[in-house]
């Protein structure tokens, strides 16, 4: 059997999908698409503001949202980062009785109720001091912890277009939080702009399932295509609602089966001119769900969107 790890998409995979395209799946899930009224936005004075900062304006510009800005010792950005921002704007004061960064965004979140929150990662360091080698500690206490839908800024250069352009869903197993996030993923993505759902069979995934199946059956061989196919099945009905909800709001929409995506770039376009908003699925109280938050955040040279469910 050829090495899976350097498998590429073929006819076989691409009949399959045809046939997903063409199938009844029955009714598809309706697609709420929430638009967040009120953004709190943590700079930390690092090189990440300024990408954080513009994304704050664009979505502010384009939502009619209101934006509050943390304001307190740590929390305030250099003169040239400071977003132009005129009218629904509101400084959020910090509690300083709180000693963590976490625990002072995640109360000012809750006093701002705020519905969605926007912060650059590492938070209260360059990402050019650590680069991919950590998201920081900031990082994961909120998306372990907050209960609102979270934005990741990694690279300071991610400062081209808007990222809600091109807004990408990545599922790589059944996710309880998936739905949710879809709804996020719609109700972001620019009217004229380019939404996404990528299944994804990671490596590791396969593995495990292979070795667990030949312990059940030795003489069988199962392949990537396998998981591929249970995948899009499990999705068949979010894929049919995302469909529908392109029809009806004017975005493109597209479905992507992949497997072994790390060798691959995480979209086709580059992340400083062209970034786009990478939405992932959370499951707080899920071990392997965190984790697999933390490996795409720490790796994505897009911004991050994860959406939490307990």
């Amino acid at each position: 059997m050829p090495d899976p790890t350097r498998r590429h998409v073929d006819d076989e995979l691409n009949d399959s999908m045809d046939l997903f395209e063409r199938a009844d799946v029955g009714a598809g899930i309706e697609i709420a698409r929430p638009r967040p009224k009120k953004i709190l936005v943590a700079m930390d004075g690092s090189a990440q503001d300024r990408a954080v900062a513009l994304f704050a304006k664009q979505l502010e510009d384009r939502l009619s949202c209101e934006i509050g800005y943390l304001d307190g010792e740590g929390y305030r950005s250099s003169p040239n980062s400071q977003p132009r921002v005129e009218g629904n704007v509101t400084v959020v004061d910090v509690d300083s009785s709180l000693e963590n960064d976490y625990d002072q965004i995640l109360a000012a979140a809750e006093s701002f109720r705020a519905d969605l929150l926007l912060l650059p990662c590492p938070f209260g360091r360059d990402y050019e001091s650590l680069g991919e080698d950590s998201t920081g500690t900031v990082m994961e206490v909120i998306a372990a912890r907050s209960e609102i839908p979270t934005v990741f800024i990694r690279r300071p250069d991610a400062v081209g277009r808007d990222p809600t352009s091109h807004v990408r869903i990545v599922l790589t197993r059944e996710n309880a939080a998936a739905r949710e996030t879809a709804n996020w993923a719609a109700g972001l993505v620019q009217p004229s702009g380019r939404l996404e759902l990528l299944l994804m069979v990671e490596e590791s995934t396969y593995k495990n399932f292979r070795e667990i199946m030949n312990s059940l059956q030795p003489d069988a061989e199962f392949k990537p295509e396998d998981l591929e196919s249970a995948l899009a099945r499990t999705y068949a009905q979010l894929h049919s609602g995302l469909q529908r909800a392109s029809r009806e709001h004017g975005f493109s929409y597209e479905l992507i089966v992949r497997y072994e995506a790390d060798e691959q770039p995480m979209t086709p376009e580059e992340p400083v001119t062209h970034p786009a908003l990478i939405a992932l699925g959370l499951v707080r109280h899920d071990h392997d769900s965190r984790n697999e938050i933390h490996d795409f955040v720490r790796r994505s040279p897009h911004p991050v969107l994860v959406v939490p469910v307990k």
